[in-house]
């Protein structure tokens, strides 16, 4: 006798988006296929075959350039992702393959916000500095670049912490030589040119350590940050412009994604809140926004806290020729 068997049916799930950023929403509009190539309990992103990249995300990730969001009182569909699968758009929808489970794009409102947004100081600028400044020093894991803050401003308080791992350690050696070189050159050459000492330098940081955004390249995105929230738009479009060509061919296609949106200006929302929050001198709500960047992957929230406040020493110091006034305000 032989036993008949038959497929299993598929059950199918809706799950609401109600956020689309502004990259994703183009890539969609070209691409029909996407492949998964990463998966995480909050996230899942994929590729198209022009190494485009999408993220699909529970809310709490942040509204982002490239990202979906999914509404939390639709089911996230933690137990059924692979890098295996693959993903096709059909109008409105995005068809998980072999599972039943469709993206639902319907209402999704387009986040595209970006650094135009956070300009202004604020009075309170160089006190919410400091005050960054001492929590990242505080509060930072030992394997983020939080531990190399103090080798660029001059904090009172001294990180006495250090990694057991040599490779972390050497790690921030490579950091704290790199910054070294570079922290005292003009970003800009006289006529508007920049300076390809400064934007090589700092350049050799691209792609530097590991994870799916690797320390160096979350640390120059808030190098970008940084400069523009300090004023100094022309030098942070240099580097963003800079950062993105020379990354091509030395990054994986997801940090690209990242430096790409940053060329273009955009900003993903957990940044562009607290950046926007900064000079306003509102704690209470600086240091809720800090804490939300701060989860963003294992180190990368931190990685580039780390970054933007690079950023803001070079872009204090380029408007004042006494920086080390300016600076001993900071901290």
């Amino acid at each position: 006798m032989v036993k008949m068997t038959f497929p299993q049916k598929v059950s199918k799930q809706r799950v609401p988006v109600f956020s689309i950023g502004s990259m994703a929403l183009g890539y969609l509009l070209c691409s029909e296929k996407w492949q998964v190539i990463a998966t995480f309990k909050r996230s899942l992103y994929c590729r198209d075959k022009k190494a485009n990249i999408i993220c699909i995300g529970k809310p709490e990730i942040g509204k982002g350039p490239f990202t979906l969001l999914c509404s939390a009182e639709g089911p996230w569909p933690e137990n059924v992702l692979s890098t295996a699968m693959k993903i096709r758009v059909l109008k409105n929808r995005l068809l998980l393959e072999g599972t039943g489970i469709t993206f639902d794009l319907d209402g999704a409102m387009v986040w595209n916000r970006g650094l135009s947004t956070i300009s202004g100081q604020g009075d309170c600028f160089l006190n919410d500095i400091s005050w960054i400044a001492k929590r990242t020093l505080c509060d930072a894991p030992r394997e983020s670049l939080g531990m190399v803050v103090a080798s660029f401003l001059p904090l009172a308080m001294q990180k006495t912490r250090r990694s057991s791992d040599i490779l972390i350690d050497s790690l921030h050696s490579s950091f704290i030589e790199v910054i070294s070189e570079i922290r005292d050159l003009p970003l800009l050459l006289p006529g508007g040119r920049c300076n390809n000492s400064f934007t090589k330098g700092l350049g050799r940081l691209i792609g530097l350590g590991s994870g799916l955004t690797p320390s160096g390249d979350d640390f120059l995105a808030g190098v970008v940050m940084g400069l523009f929230k300090a004023g100094r738009e022309d030098e942070a479009a240099c580097l963003a412009h800079y950062f993105y060509r020379a990354a091509q061919g030395r990054v994986s296609d997801i940090s690209l994604a990242f430096y790409r949106a940053l060329n273009r200006g955009l900003l993903a929302e957990p940044y562009q809140m607290f950046l926007k929050a900064i000079g306003t001198g509102e704690i209470m709500i600086l240091e809720r926004l800090l804490k939300r960047v701060s989860l963003l992957g294992a180190t990368s929230g931190w990685d580039t806290i780390a970054g933007m406040l690079l950023g803001f020493r070079l872009g204090l110091s380029s408007q004042n020729e006494e920086h080390t006034q300016i600076m001993g305000a900071v901290c």
